[in-house]
């Protein structure tokens, strides 16, 4: 009885055990499907209804996570660095440029002001110990970024920009992460030449 008790309890261990593995599997294959379709997909970055040169003040709001980002503490970390990063481009044009936290409303100014609102829509970021550990395997990194660019003198989007940014798995794997490392760099650094561009 006690032997037939401890098979029993081993052979269900084995199922939850194969349960974890297959579950854990199908997560990873559906972040790499997501990654894919990252690639696949065309981000528009076409100008902004109105000359940006034409504020003469700007506010930016705390970058933003979407819902389904937003627990993760390593994208917390992320959305921060892209907001230091962020501002100090941005003060390249508005030297007084206010940081809105998140959670905040743009200020009721009276002067015609540029109200942006960056969002992180997917981020998939493999970090330097997974890297190390298994390469290749972890897959691609990848950020997803949307940015609205507000009038406030008439509260309309003049300008709602998509960013894209990423890497493969294999340059990932041969760089020990140092591609992974470098997505949030070069997707904030599309943001500030697109918003050069359009000064």
């Amino acid at each position: 009885m006690v032997l037939s008790l401890a098979l029993s309890s081993a052979f269900f261990t084995h199922l939850a055990v194969a349960d974890d593995k297959e579950s854990s599997s199908k997560s990873k294959a559906k972040e790499k499907k997501e990654s894919k379709a990252h690639k696949d997909r065309a981000y528009a970055a076409d100008p902004p209804t109105v000359k940006f040169g034409e504020f003469k003040s700007a506010e930016i709001k705390a970058t933003s996570l979407s819902p389904k980002h937003a627990k993760s503490k390593g994208n917390q970390e992320s959305a921060r660095k892209i907001d230091e990063m962020l501002l100090s481009g941005l003060k390249a044009h508005w030297p007084n440029i206010t940081v809105i936290p998140a959670g905040g409303e743009f200020s009721k100014n009276a002067e015609r002001t540029l109200q942006i609102t960056p969002m992180i829509e997917d981020i998939r970021l493999v970090g330097v110990g997974t890297r190390i550990m298994i390469g290749v395997m972890a897959g691609g990194s990848d950020i997803v970024m949307h940015v609205d660019f507000r009038d406030s003198s008439t509260g309309q989007i003049i300008g709602h920009p998509d960013f894209w940014k990423g890497n493969n798995a294999w340059s990932g794997g041969v760089s020990w992460g140092a591609t992974d490392n470098q997505i949030r760099d070069a997707v904030v650094g599309q943001i500030l030449q697109y918003t050069s561009a359009n000064k």
